[in-house]
């Protein structure tokens, strides 16, 4: 007997017929499929599901004897007929209460009929979510496809149509999102610490963390390698998930608009960090978004302006100061409350910026202070004073509206004019 594992399986009023099944070098002839997998598996427990129908028929006095027979410990699962929408909401609500928490569990659906096998696989899907079930195995005793000379029936595993499941969830999580952390957990079950698998698994980790943590320049550089290294484990998925390649060339065809294998900031740079920046709003990922926009902007100006963009903080400030001193212009002086911030308390940056045509010099006034303000609204994190709070809730209630009106048709403004747009 295998500890804490169960089977869930069903009987219909079919006439059976007998045969021989085999799987993983075992063999047992019956014409119950549920009594084979019985003998294959050697669960601590079997659920057996059946309709009032199939309780009364011969079909199950007769499977009852040979569970005793064989010291099976099984039980009988009620379901309803199934002739309406709400009969099949109730077998599966009976499916889904019969697993608990952290299970292990293998479905036999060869007896099932109508609409079961479907309902099974949603049930499954539902268990692994919600309860942390581990699907051990989905069989299929396939009588239809035996040899009629020896009566042998081969047994189908369609446990990879389950994990087919996964690999959709995980791969949208991670175009939606950049989470690749079930993803990575997919591509490397086994943890393997060389070879395509792991390689495939670190890349697409790094990518993640680089995405959810706001790292435009590594994001770049290992996107560069996405596509190769998914090639290169491409065969050995397909093992188990034939259709791969079209996950693959979703995820491929997401993060490739980031791919820049330069290592300076230059032109090509910007326009891969404003698709960022796009891509982060698109997915209402704003923290990311708005962070990523500023440091975005400081470059952006910096290019406008001639300058070598370099990230060393002493290099980054004078332009940084720049723009928020003209956004400051006859503005309250942030170090002398008593005056004004005026054209002469700029620095050479920034007096070059205030000779920009004037509309120009505004759009950019503008955007740096509605990205100041809405940062400032989504990084304190409720920490503030009750009436600066409630002011703070406020001002969030309306965060989308003023990302969609002011940041973002800002930074699209910035990013058309000074041709950093793809």
């Amino acid at each position: 007997m295998t500890e804490n594992l169960k089977v869930i399986s069903f009987l219909g009023v079919s006439k059976y017929s007998p045969t021989r099944y085999i799987w993983k070098g075992q063999e047992i002839e019956t014409k119950f499929f549920p009594e084979a997998v019985a003998h294959f598996i050697k669960p601590s427990k079997m659920m057996i599901c059946l309709t009032p129908t199939a309780r009364e028929h011969e079909n199950w006095q007769e499977l009852r004897q040979r569970l005793e027979g064989a010291h099976v410990l099984y039980e009988p699962l009620p379901i309803p007929e199934g002739h309406t929408e709400s009969d099949l909401w109730t077998i599966f609500k009976a499916l889904t209460d019969a697993v608990d928490e952290n299970e292990n569990l293998v479905f036999d659906i060869t007896h099932s009929f109508r609409s079961l096998p479907f309902l099974s696989f949603l049930a499954i899907a539902y268990l692994k979510a919600a309860k942390n079930v581990k699907v051990q195995n989905v069989l299929y005793g396939a009588w239809e496809a035996r040899n009629s000379c020896e009566n042998c029936s081969p047994v189908f595993d369609l446990t990879p149509f389950v994990s087919l499941l996964d690999w959709l969830a995980a791969t949208e999580q991670f175009v939606q999102t950049g989470n690749a952390r079930s993803l990575s957990i997919l591509m490397n079950p086994h943890k393997e610490k060389n070879g395509a698998l792991s390689k495939a698994a670190s890349t697409l980790e790094i990518i993640s963390q680089a995405a959810r943590l706001c790292q435009p320049f590594t994001l770049m550089q290992e996107v560069s390698q996405l596509e190769a290294t998914l090639n290169d484990a491409q065969s050995i998925i397909e093992v188990d998930i034939p259709p791969f390649n079209v996950l693959k060339q979703k995820i491929v065809d997401t993060f490739r608009q980031f791919e820049c294998e330069t290592s300076e900031i230059n032109e090509e740079t910007l326009k891969k960090e404003y698709q960022l920046i796009e891509w982060y709003y698109q997915k209402g990922q704003f923290m990311q978004a708005v962070s990523l926009a500023r440091e975005w902007l400081i470059d952006a100006t910096t290019f406008r302006l001639g300058e070598s963009i370099k990230l060393a903080m002493n290099d980054r400030k004078p332009f940084e100061e720049a723009i928020s001193g003209v956004a400051l212009v006859d503005k309250s002086h942030p170090q002398d409350s008593q005056r004004k911030f005026t054209v002469n308390d700029l620095n050479r940056h920034g007096l070059t910026i205030w000779e920009w045509n004037e509309a120009e010099r505004e759009l950019l006034r503008q955007l740096w202070t509605d990205l100041k303000n809405v940062r400032n609204t989504l990084d304190h994190a409720e920490h503030l004073p009750k009436e600066k709070k409630e002011k703070t809730l406020t001002a969030l209630r309306k965060l989308q509206s003023k990302m969609d009106e002011k940041v973002m048709n800002g930074l699209r403004q910035v990013a058309t004019k000074w041709n950093l747009v793809e």
